[in-house]
């Protein structure tokens, strides 16, 4: 094989791989609202476990960070929390 076509299919290989960690729908980058035994609501970005202690609300995942804390304050209001902070 000619290296014009080795280096040519080395490029279609890595836009391939990007474009497959890039598609919509994927694993990655998923965020969840959730309300704790306490009532306080978080976002997540790991999935809620079945009896847990914690109820998923909201939409079954969102795609950004940022779509999830728009609707957790639309949600639970002044109860609202991130899951970085304490």
């Amino acid at each position: 094989m000619s290296r014009f076509l080795e280096s040519s299919r080395a490029w279609l290989t890595a836009i391939a791989a990007f474009a497959v960690l890039l598609a919509p729908g994927s694993a990655f980058g998923a965020w969840w609202i959730v309300r704790s035994a306490d009532e306080k609501c978080l976002v997540v970005d790991i999935e809620p476990k079945p009896d847990t202690g914690v109820t998923r609300i909201g939409k079954d995942k969102y795609e950004s960070a940022e779509e999830a804390e728009a609707d957790v304050n639309r949600l639970c209001g002044a109860d609202a929390g991130f899951g970085d902070k304490d």
